[in-house]
């Protein structure tokens, strides 16, 4: 089952509903041309206290859920790939700074190299809703990614509740970057 939300308007840097804030894995194909609707897969999105499961589904079918929230967790982690819609792009940048073997590249003088592309950024006006991620990219090339969208219209993020775990049982688990980059197991879902 997937949960497909409207998140329209939800500032990603200080939402109270979903973070795609540090450390999230982001599955974006920078393209030649960008397109008016625009979607890619992420791991490991959080879904923030202020998230009213009650609103979108019966959570007693989701015992894992279920469990944790009476047992006080208010905070959850999507271990499993979420996706992500943008329509009406009018315009957007990434900046993406290549790790390699855990450390950033960095040029001659030491600074860090970082790669950067922009589409119409010279049509952004007062009407356009910026959204922002920070975190990891896996394409063009693998390192920190910094990627704004900017659209007019609506954005749609779909996940499967039964991917969700508790944030201090994803934090506090000894194997949390095999369940973090978990998703080297289900490549095959990317296509999905």
């Amino acid at each position: 089952m997937k949960l497909k939300l409207d998140i329209s308007g939800v500032d990603f840097v200080d939402s109270e509903l979903i973070d795609f804030y540090d450390s999230k894995t982001i599955f974006f194909e920078v393209p030649n041309f960008l397109s008016e609707t625009v979607s890619f897969k992420i791991w490991g999105a959080e879904l923030d206290e202020n998230f009213n499961w009650n609103e979108h589904l019966d959570i007693s079918k989701f015992s894992k859920i279920e469990k944790e929230s009476r047992n006080g967790e208010k905070r959850f982690v999507i271990q499993g790939f979420s996706k992500i819609t943008f329509e009406k792009v009018i315009a957007a940048k990434i900046e993406v700074s290549p790790y390699d073997k855990g450390e950033f590249i960095r040029l001659k003088n030491r600074e860090i190299q970082t790669f950067k592309r922009e589409w119409n950024m010279d049509k952004v006006t007062d009407k356009c809703f910026e959204y922002w991620f920070d975190g990891v990219s896996i394409y063009f090339p693998y390192g920190a990614c910094d990627l704004k969208f900017y659209t007019k219209g609506k954005v749609w993020f779909e996940f499967n509740p039964a991917d969700c775990v508790g944030f201090i049982n994803y934090i506090s688990n000894p194997n949390k970057e095999k369940t973090h980059f978990g998703y080297l197991k289900n490549l095959e879902q990317l296509n999905d």
